[in-house]
């Protein structure tokens, strides 16, 4: 395999291969001549735990098999049948600065007058034309075979609660980011709306979900993309690892925003609304299924609200809007297919009944917030952001609330109210950051409240201890008392002494 990319196409195709005793599996990768977007191969394939060997041994041995996605390896030097499949829905995408399409470089796939894949797979019938135009002799080796990525998605679609569950969503309205890799890109053009999301979306309504392509990864590294993330993940984003469940995230989304890269296709096929977030990329094939989704799904602008987009995107989607697009960027196949070809290629019969095995389980990284601003909306409901950015929602009785451990400074300096995960701390709590005008710390069924006359009071309810607190500043403020109605649910209070 040549990238991170590649590696998550290819383990999708082999997951057939699992109980199958019959067949060994190796990895290679040709180290001698990285890839522009290599980095974090080795790492992938050491926290994986395959059989693994080097170039120099794979071009000296006889293999039954080789599979690959992407016809820039020298697939020449090894002794094996090839099958290249594509590492997204088809062929949707230009190289960089020319016109040949991404996976089927006429120059790559015929060397010394020979076509070098034994079998090409297209997703589409309507590829093997784009293959006639980017190299007729390699059109007689294409199979369709659908797309192997969207089978997985397509059988674990039940599976959608538990990748929320994982996600920490509860029964908040998921926002996946999706972006793909490169300056038009949505991570390329519009590094900044993660940040923007978590400051309009209320943190009770909304789940925030970033999936980044492998090769953002691969082109900063791990370290430099956490750290510019930081921000974000301090308040809450949950940022998708490249091989730890992009494909759960996008199932959990009840809207995905991306840019013209593989996700949007896959969210659409899976029936998500869409928003586009930035403008068209030179990079797309311009009469490809991806063009035209682009042309057709909602575009997300500036200046407008971003919540209302998100929410209005959600409820003008109508299931099966996207299904015309669809029908021309892959087909039904299912694992019966791919199975069928990777058999005949090995000269083996296939197994009865073969299927592919659930989407992995997201494992994001992430960090419960710790410092919000709250107050009352224009509807009159409760609400809270997490402090990020510099202008939030117009907001009355707006209050900050920090975690006395885990907040900022600068965070606890502006606090109203300070909370700690102990009520006995209230006291000192006030004592120690006198700006504040309440201390609270959760209790079973609720939250206790200290204020700076030392008043203390219980408050329970169906609702979240911070949420809670922040109610409390409220009826302060307003002078009202503390038992009451929290955004439907019941409050009891309880003063003690």
């Amino acid at each position: 395999m040549r990238t991170l990319t590649t590696l998550t196409r290819l383990l999708g195709v082999v997951s057939l291969f699992g109980g199958d005793r019959r067949i060994q599996l190796v990895f290679t990768h040709d180290e001698r001549r990285p890839g522009i977007l290599s980095a974090g191969v080795p790492e992938a394939l050491r926290r994986l735990g395959p059989p693994v060997i080097g170039w120099e041994q794979a071009t000296a041995t006889r293999f039954d098999l080789a599979i690959t996605a992407s016809e820039n390896d020298a697939l020449t030097e090894l002794d094996a049948p090839i099958l290249l499949v594509p590492h997204g829905i088809g062929y949707q995408k230009y190289y960089p600065g020319s016109r040949v399409t991404s996976g089927l470089d006429p120059e790559k796939l015929v060397r010394h007058g020979e076509v070098v894949p034994a079998a090409i797979a297209l997703s589409h019938e309507s590829q093997r034309a784009q293959l006639i135009r980017s190299c007729p002799p390699a059109a007689e080796r294409a199979v369709v075979i659908g797309d192997p990525c969207l089978d997985r998605m397509a059988m674990s679609r039940h599976r959608t609660s538990r990748y929320r569950r994982a996600l920490d969503a509860g029964g908040r309205t998921v926002v996946t980011l999706a972006s793909t890799w490169g300056k038009h890109s949505l991570f390329g053009r519009r590094p900044e709306l993660p940040v923007e999301l978590l400051g309009c979306l209320p943190f009770d309504g909304y789940r925030v979900v970033l999936t980044l392509h492998p090769g953002v990864w691969a082109a900063y590294g791990p370290w430099q993309v956490q750290t510019w993330l930081r921000p974000a993940i301090a308040a809450g984003l949950a940022l998708v690892p490249p091989d730890h469940g992009w494909q759960a995230a996008v199932l959990a989304a009840d809207c995905v925003l991306s840019d013209e890269g593989s996700a949007a296709l896959y969210a659409a096929a899976v029936d998500k609304p869409v928003l586009l977030t930035t403008p068209g990329s030179p990079t797309t094939v311009t009469d490809s299924p991806l063009a035209a989704l682009a042309r057709s799904v909602p575009k997300l602008v500036t200046e407008l609200g971003l919540r209302d987009q998100i929410d209005g995107a959600i409820a003008r989607h109508r299931p099966g809007s996207h299904a015309p697009i669809l029908e021309e960027a892959v087909e039904d196949s299912g694992a019966a297919l791919l199975a069928g070809l990777l058999y005949a290629l090995l000269g083996l019969n296939p197994p009865d009944d073969p299927v592919f095995p659930p989407v992995a389980d997201p494992e994001p990284l992430t960090s419960p917030a710790a410092a919000f601003v709250a107050g009352v909306d224009a509807s009159g409901e409760l609400v809270r952001f997490p402090l990020v950015a510099e202008k939030s929602p117009d907001l009355e009785y707006r209050h900050v609330l920090a975690h006395a451990d885990n907040a900022e400074r600068r965070e606890l300096d502006a606090a109203t109210v300070v909370y700690a995960d102990e009520p006995e701390r209230l006291a000192g709590l006030l004592d120690h950051w006198p700006a504040a005008r309440l201390a609270a710390a959760p209790i079973d069924g609720g939250c206790v409240v200290r204020d700076s006359t030392g008043e203390t009071h219980e408050l329970t309810a169906d609702a979240d201890p911070v949420l809670l607190s922040a109610f409390a500043y409220v009826r302060l403020t307003t002078g009202r008392p503390f038992a009451g109605d929290l955004n439907g649910a019941a409050v009891s209070a309880l003063r003690r002494h």
